[in-house]
């Protein structure tokens, strides 16, 4: 820090064009930069791109939709497999598509959209990151073998190959310690009243933007609007869908739930306890939306598109495993059965 404010100075008391060459300001500029704390960003870019490939993740569970993932149409990822199991590079993958996956293709579909969607849940919520990385790298890699002879030739390999590096990076590195639940949990307790209002607020407006992109829709029930991307451009007269960023789907019902429930998290930053109730809430929506398997998205032209409804219960899943642990670590420290957070009643917090 005494070299940044030294640099800092310099760059202050720059000299002038007119008696000094340009040259010496941009090397003051240049100690400036060499002296600044990189290390002040590096958690908060690592916390967002572990979310970014989070994300990625959460806009893939849509069209693995079950019970059949395709097989009755032929699409979905039911045509990447069987492509695979006819073209993959590598004899023995192929033979492990051909003999053992499809023979058993209602199993792996099932396997593949639970593991995706945990994938995507723990990455945004930022829990166990290093070990989520890298599962993530491991099912990538499969993926990759699948997609790399599509016969349509609208697969960039090096997308894949770019995917499994990008969950290496993440597992070596600490891209947990912002925006995530394991920075929560490993600072002392009276963080966690920050955290869930941070949490409460942003799930506030997650269900507030829920609510506007559905408000024509049907109260409840499967027919759903989409929040987030299914832009595209015209050609050859009919429409090609590029910007596909489907990320969530509500209706109002959803929608009042979900900001219901962030108000919860919101109180829980002054009653620790229910912080336990959001979670319960949010975990019953996950698993109730998970079995309903299917929405029925209206597009803005009309058509009715079947979609998964795994990115829902991935998020709603995320926020009830945050809920509950900032709930835990919080009431750990805390004595008496109040459920307050000390720090904010201006009280010292206790450790155990």
């Amino acid at each position: 820090m005494n070299d940044l404010r030294v640099a800092t100075k310099l760059s202050r008391n720059c000299p002038t064009r007119a008696t000094h060459p340009a040259k010496l300001c941009r090397m003051n500029w240049l100690n400036r930069l060499r002296a600044m704390d990189t290390t002040r960003m590096e958690a908060p870019t690592l916390g967002a791109v572990r979310i970014l490939v989070g994300l990625m993740w959460l806009a893939n569970l849509h069209w693995k939709v079950p019970p059949h993932f395709g097989k009755d149409t032929g699409g979905g990822l039911y045509k990447y497999i069987a492509t695979g199991a006819e073209n993959a590079p590598f004899a023995p993958f192929r033979w492990l598509l051909r003999e053992v996956v499809l023979p058993n293709y209602t199993a792996f579909g099932w396997f593949t959209l639970v593991s995706e969607l945990l994938v995507a849940m723990l990455l945004l919520a930022g829990y166990r990151s290093r070990l989520v990385a890298l599962a993530g790298a491991m099912l990538a890699f499969p993926i990759f073998l699948s997609v790399i002879y599509y016969p349509r030739a609208d697969e960039w390999s090096w997308s894949y190959l770019l995917m499994i590096g990008i969950h290496l990076a993440l597992a070596a590195s600490p891209s947990g310690r912002a925006f995530a639940i394991d920075g929560v949990l490993a600072r002392p307790s009276a963080a966690v009243a920050r955290a869930l209002t941070l949490l409460g607020g942003s799930t506030i407006l997650l269900g507030a933007l829920g609510w506007f992109v559905s408000r024509d829709a049907d109260f409840s029930g499967g027919s759903v609007r989409l929040l987030g991307s299914d832009a595209g451009f015209v050609a050859d007269g009919g429409l090609v869908r590029r910007w596909e960023l489907k990320f969530l789907w509500f209706n109002p019902l959803w929608a009042i739930l979900t900001i219901v429930l962030g108000i919860v998290l919101v109180l829980a930053a002054r009653k620790l306890v229910l912080g336990y109730v959001a979670a319960a809430g949010f975990a019953l929506m996950s698993v109730v939306v998970l079995f309903q398997q299917t929405f029925d998205y209206l597009r803005d032209d009309g058509q009715v598109q079947v979609v998964a409804t795994g990115s829902n219960a991935a998020v709603w899943g995320a926020l009830a495993l945050a809920a509950g642990l900032f709930a835990h670590h919080g009431l750990r420290d805390v004595s008496g059965s109040a459920g307050h957070v000390g720090v904010a009643e201006g009280e010292p917090a206790t450790s155990s």
